[in-house]
């Protein structure tokens, strides 16, 4: 899943050489074999890789080309551990559906290492980051002016009814804000095709995936049962996505920032509950707010039949962006840019990491497949107020009080913290059952903070959210959040 995060995704065959077998077929390493038209390149060519995100389908560096003198992105399966043939498979395949579906708004792909000791995708390097990032991230939130925010849904449209356009259409399949790339003009590379569908007449297993991470946000209802392996994959998936992706786009808050695991989500969102789109999330100052409103209503429908093409949305947004004047566009982009310079980052010449996930700590998992425990089914409210100390980030708070965290935090508290670090996208589910694996509660908490450490202060503050959430008044005063 190339994304500044990663990506990946995909199954068919075309008539440009391109090699996708359906679903129906088993896997073999020929099927893996790449086009003519892709160009390999040599592993030896990049240099200078640096960490930028590790995901559920791979591992993210930024890399400099020694013949390009570019820098370009890289998306290579881990080979700590033995790469299997589905998974070398896994890979080629995206690259193939990266390189079939070139577009304005899709990340461009370069190439790909196929090589035994390295087998990875190379694509142009986005310099402004994810979506998420330019919504949710920086100290003060930098302002969004209304048309850049206009212009990056009406791309966002462009490029998935591209992709629904195509013979046969390309299903994404996991939107979200961030597999949603900008350069450096900001304008929308959408990513991440790890789990897209080519739509055949033939059914296909679009539901084989169980919900896990922040794609629960994103996904329609109607994709959460998993015994439902007989359904057609169905363009009305990514609507539903865009329609969640719109709302957080304007209101610049985290869909269900208030539940507290999956399920709660899945409960909710089942019964009919949506995104709030009253004056309190959505301003009644945005231009054109009305027919937002009512896109992302007819988006997030139920019944999926209800659910207007991505077509209808161009249609109503083209005149919406047409409205605002081009420089004051580049002036909201200048304005981002100026604040950005100013704070700090790990490397002064390298551009904020593209990717939302931070490195992880090498270790070796295990591979036991717990489930994961839930904590109810209503979204829980803290009920009175907790003392709060003002001078330290939540990270280093952890750290001070590691030792009293690990021996105070209960098994319901542990759970909660998980399954909340999962429904915001922060914790890969591969991490999740490591730590579940472990046979004491004590063992458990100590490799939670462990991560704590890798992530940063964003995973960390979730962590001593729950905490106060569950009242574990020894450890006071609490940090600021």
């Amino acid at each position: 899943m190339l994304s500044s995060s990663d990506e990946s995704r995909g199954s068919s065959s075309s008539s440009s050489g391109l090699t996708c077998p359906s679903q129906e077929e088993s896997v073999t390493p020929q099927a893996a074999s790449i086009s003519s038209s892709l160009q390999c390149i040599p592993y030896q060519k990049l240099s200078d890789l640096g960490f930028i995100n590790r995901g559920a389908y791979g591992t993210v560096y930024r890399a400099y080309h020694m013949d390009w003198r570019v820098q370009v992105a890289v998306k290579s399966f881990p080979m700590e551990r033995h790469l299997v043939e589905s998974e070398r498979n896994k890979i080629l395949k995206e690259a193939e559906i990266l390189h079939k579906a070139r577009f304005s708004y899709i990340l461009p792909i370069l190439g790909i290492c196929n090589e035994p000791e390295f087998l990875g995708i190379v694509t142009e390097y986005m310099t402004s980051g994810s979506l998420n990032q330019l919504l949710h991230e920086g100290d003060p939130l930098s302002e969004i002016v209304w048309p850049l925010r206009f212009r990056i849904l009406y791309e966002i449209a462009l490029g998935v009814n591209f992709l629904h356009n195509m013979t046969p259409s390309l299903l994404h399949h996991d939107l979200k804000t961030p597999n949603i790339l900008l350069d450096n003009e900001f304008h929308v590379k959408i990513a991440d095709f790890g789990l897209s569908k080519w739509r055949k007449l033939s059914t296909s297993h679009s539901c084989e995936k169980t919900p896990q991470g922040g794609t629960i946000i994103y996904m329609p209802p109607e994709e959460y049962n998993p015994s439902n392996k007989n359904k057609r994959a169905s363009v009305k998936h990514d609507i539903y996505s865009y329609a969640i992706i719109m709302w957080e786009v304007l209101s610049r808050k985290q869909p269900y920032e208030e539940a507290t695991n999956p399920m709660q989500i899945m409960f909710s969102v089942s019964q009919g509950i949506r995104p709030d789109v009253s004056e309190e999330s959505i301003p009644i100052d945005i231009p054109h707010r009305d027919l937002f409103i009512s896109l992302m209503q007819s988006g997030w429908a139920s019944n999926p039949n209800d659910r207007p093409a991505f077509l209808k949305c161009l249609l109503e947004l083209e005149p919406v962006v047409r409205e605002y004047d081009e420089i004051l566009i580049l002036e909201g982009i200048l304005q981002i840019k100026k604040i950005r310079s100013t704070l700090p980052q790990s490397s002064s010449s390298s551009p904020p990491a593209p990717y939302p996930i931070p490195c992880l700590p090498s270790y070796e998992k295990n591979p036991n497949n717990d489930s994961s425990s839930s904590s109810g089914d209503t979204f829980h409210t803290l009920l009175f107020p907790v003392p709060v100390q003002e001078s330290s980030t939540a990270l280093q708070w952890i750290k001070s009080k590691r030792n009293e965290i690990i021996g105070q935090m209960t098994e319901a508290c542990l759970n909660q913290c998980l399954d909340s670090l999962i429904s915001n996208d922060m914790l890969m589910k591969e991490d999740y059952e490591w730590i579940k694996s472990k046979n004491t509660r004590s063992s458990k908490v100590r490799n939670l903070i462990d991560l704590c450490d890798a992530q940063g202060d964003g995973f960390a503050k979730i962590v001593v959210q729950r905490l106060r959430d569950n009242r574990q008044n020894d450890l006071q005063p609490f940090p600021q959040i």
